[in-house]
């Protein structure tokens, strides 16, 4: 299919619901793929080609535009990306075996977070006007499901998640030392479920009936069962576990294993069976834990000139790193 046709057929599969605009094809795929990585100092998003202890990065996808911000899907497979001028929003996905971009009509510009749900089906926009716009359909038929009126909850907010049917989402908000979590059904009132010291981080997991929420502040993971009912706490791991200076936390694809990353550079991992807790030094400063693709790949490191490091947990964990892209070399007389 060629660029032209594939531009026409996206855009009548999208005139209906969240109309887009100005499809391009901007990189074609081949290989395997780890996922997509924001980088700043680019402005872009690089592909992570290949697979843990085989892979690079790559050149920014050609977009069009740069970006100021982006939130990478679960599934690697979209990013919602903020354009720098004029802060629009934009979705980047792949689409006939090449990564596409599209302006999102509908979707107000600037927002202050974006959050994708686990399985990248539904996303939510946080603006702090006082709304949150929700987004299903994700990635091939996105349209705007609902608005909620969030204007009740205190400033700022830390952290959100929506689960895979944007029927109800999951809001930190407050300052430190004084961080209630709140679950917002679809047309319900916000109700508090507990409170923290901090709130970096919430991740919806199990089919949405789970939940982590990591409190730096206190060094503490916890585990929220039935988030959307009972809404029942308990601690995962804290400062008891030899954990200092908490960055991180994320399950596997199952939810059976817990990751957390600290600032000194020791990754450890629960099994919430029971057991011994496993600990591995990465080696480096852990800037988070971001999903690749696979049950338990995570990229730890930023975009800054040298390799990433990688956790790569799908058998024994392991630290892999990810060699930055080639760079061009100017010959004599101008040849590369």
């Amino acid at each position: 299919m060629t660029s032209g046709s594939l531009v026409r057929t996206l855009a009548a599969v999208f005139s209906v619901g969240l109309a887009f605009a100005g499809e391009n094809i901007v990189t074609g795929l081949s290989g395997p793929r780890l996922g997509l990585i924001f980088d700043r100092a680019a402005e872009g998003l690089r592909p992570i080609s290949g697979i843990p202890g085989a892979a690079i990065t790559g050149a920014p996808l050609r977009l069009g535009f740069a970006i100021s911000r982006a939130e990478i899907s679960p599934a690697q497979d979209a990013a919602l990306v903020v354009k720098t001028r004029g802060a629009a929003v934009a979705l980047v996905r792949v689409a006939g075996g090449a990564w596409v971009a599209a302006s999102l009509d509908g979707v107000e510009p600037a927002p202050d977070s974006m959050a994708f749900s686990p399985s990248g089906g539904a996303a939510a926009l946080y603006y702090a006007a006082g709304h949150v716009q929700i987004l299903t359909g994700l990635p091939a038929a996105a349209t705007v499901a609902s608005e909620v009126d969030v204007s009740g909850l205190p400033a700022p907010v830390t952290a959100m998640a929506v689960n895979d049917t944007g029927s109800f989402l999951l809001m930190a908000a407050g300052q430190a030392e004084s961080v209630s979590l709140y679950r917002i059904p679809a047309g319900s009132a916000p109700s508090q479920v507990g409170s923290f010291r901090s709130v970096s981080a919430i991740r919806l997991f199990d089919a949405g009936l789970q939940a982590l929420v990591v409190d730096a502040l206190a060094a503490t993971v916890y585990q929220v069962t039935d988030p959307a009912g009972a809404a029942e706490l308990q601690v995962v791991a804290s400062e008891r576990d030899g954990i200092q200076g908490l960055v991180a936390a994320e399950t596997d694809a199952t939810g059976q294993r817990v990751f957390a990353a600290a600032g000194t550079g020791t990754l450890f991992i629960f099994d919430r069976s029971g057991g011994p807790v496993t600990t591995l030094d990465c080696g480096c400063t852990p800037a988070g834990l971001f999903r690749l693709a696979g049950a338990a790949t995570f990229r730890l490191t930023e975009v800054t000139g040298g390799p990433l490091q990688v956790l790569d947990a799908n058998a024994a964990p392991r630290i892999v790193a990810v060699p930055p892209p080639a760079k061009v070399i100017a010959l004599p007389g101008g040849r590369r």
